[in-house]
């Protein structure tokens, strides 16, 4: 089994004031185990390289144990990605500090065709070093990736538009049902109240959503009814789009997977997607059981120089103009008012998503600072990062360990200058 990886893209912007790097909590001491986390290091945190290393092998466990299980879908390469161009680094005293104290574990710039700078956490650090076969969790930039696909769907027919209407059988009588596409994409389909706080819980259940079929969880949404438009940004509704992907898809749903990673991003690795468990509804199979449709997900695992080449396939469509660029210019425009006031809010630094000014798509768009500047954005937790500049053919990428990094530095600037931090 592959070692796991992770990716970081940083910018940041002319906010007048220096990076802050939030230092780790008892460097040097031992690992910290978590209450009520397994896989994943509360964004609250700031742990110190002991704790990184425990549950970065947990995530190799993790990905061991869902493979196990029979919940992992496994997208293989086709040997035919095409190698960066790479120069050497560019002289980032701040970033290198980053790298060899913080809690980013890589980061990637890329520039005109060229990767300006490729750093990970120094070696020596962890139990286990990283390296560019290791595989990263995408967390919510994989929300980014599912509409990706479902930009493919469009234009290879599976799917007609943004604006379809569902008509899903499964979900025939729930909340979903009727709504046009963009809805859910838009996370404006009036799930709020059938999704906890925390947005892994469906309709009170105790179990997280993942570890039920989709099939489960439609018969407990049976009733229920779409209550309003506002945007409420959560996780299962992501998974709901994939699974309806795979609806659509059918029977071509693995040739649409492989047309995506090994065709058009041409990955150099494997890509593994956790598939929601199959269950049953009181001890009852539904005619549903076990197919792609309850399965799909869009937590991927993704080494880092194959998030750069999704990025990098994100952009070229766009700037290109493909039928699937013409589809991330859509998602651009029609990009409602994301949550207001969040620049204001405390440690808003921490988090890209505090500086964008619109939500489409399962992108961000419109940054503080960069008004008018065709820029799109993913963030995943703890800082598993895309932000790709459309217009002078920059991106960044990263994986984190922990939200503790200014973001406005790392990436935000980078992106908006085209010049690393000194």
């Amino acid at each position: 089994m592959k070692s796991y990886v992770s990716l970081i893209i940083l910018i940041a912007l002319p906010f007048g004031c220096a990076s802050q790097c939030i230092p780790q909590v008892n460097p040097g001491g031992p690992a910290v185990s978590y209450p009520n986390t397994c896989e994943e290091i509360p964004q609250s945190a700031r742990p110190n390289d002991a704790t990184i290393s425990l549950y970065e092998d947990r995530r190799g466990h993790h990905i061991a144990t869902q493979f196990g299980r029979g919940n992992v879908y496994q997208i293989k390469p086709k040997d035919n990605a095409v190698q960066f161009a790479q120069e050497p680094n560019i002289t980032s005293h701040t970033l290198g500090k980053e790298l060899a104290k913080g809690y980013i574990l890589s980061y990637l710039y890329f520039s005109d065709g060229v990767i300006k700078y490729n750093g990970w956490a120094a070696d020596g650090r962890f139990e286990r070093d990283i390296s560019d076969k290791r595989l990263f969790f995408t967390h919510s930039t994989g929300k980014s990736i599912v509409s990706y696909i479902v930009g493919h769907a469009i234009c290879d027919g599976y799917i007609s538009s943004m604006d379809e209407i569902v008509n899903w059988p499964m979900m025939s009588n729930t909340l979903y049902q009727g709504q046009p596409l963009r809805n859910l994409l838009n996370m404006r389909a009036g799930d709020e109240y059938t999704v906890d706080k925390d947005s892994v819980h469906v309709m009170g259940s105790s179990i997280q959503h993942r570890n039920l079929g989709l099939d489960t969880i439609a018969a407990s949404l049976n009733g229920t009814k779409s209550k309003g438009n506002q945007i409420f940004y959560n996780n299962f509704l992501t998974d709901v789009i994939a699974n309806y992907v795979a609806f659509k898809a059918g029977d071509n749903y693995d040739n649409l997977i492989k047309k995506v990673f090994q065709d058009k991003v041409k990955i150099e690795d494997e890509v593994l997607m956790q598939m929601h468990n199959k269950t049953t509804t009181n001890d009852v199979a539904s005619p549903y059981y076990g197919q792609m449709q309850t399965r799909a997900s869009y937590s991927f695992y993704i080494t880092r120089m194959d998030l750069l080449r999704v990025a990098v396939a994100m952009m070229k469509d766009y700037q290109e103009q493909t039928c699937v660029g013409k589809y991330l210019k859509e998602a651009q425009n029609q990009a409602k008012d994301w949550y207001p006031g969040r620049m204001e809010r405390d440690n808003a630094r921490f988090w890209i998503n505090s500086y964008a000014g619109k939500y489409g798509a399962q992108f961000y768009f419109n940054f503080y600072g960069m008004s008018g500047r065709n820029i799109l954005a993913t963030e995943g937790y703890n800082g598993q990062n895309m932000m790709i500049d459309m217009d002078n053919a920059r991106i960044v990428v990263t994986n984190s360990a922990a939200t503790g990094w200014d973001q406005r530095t790392f990436i935000l600037n980078v992106i908006k200058d085209g010049k690393l931090p000194d």
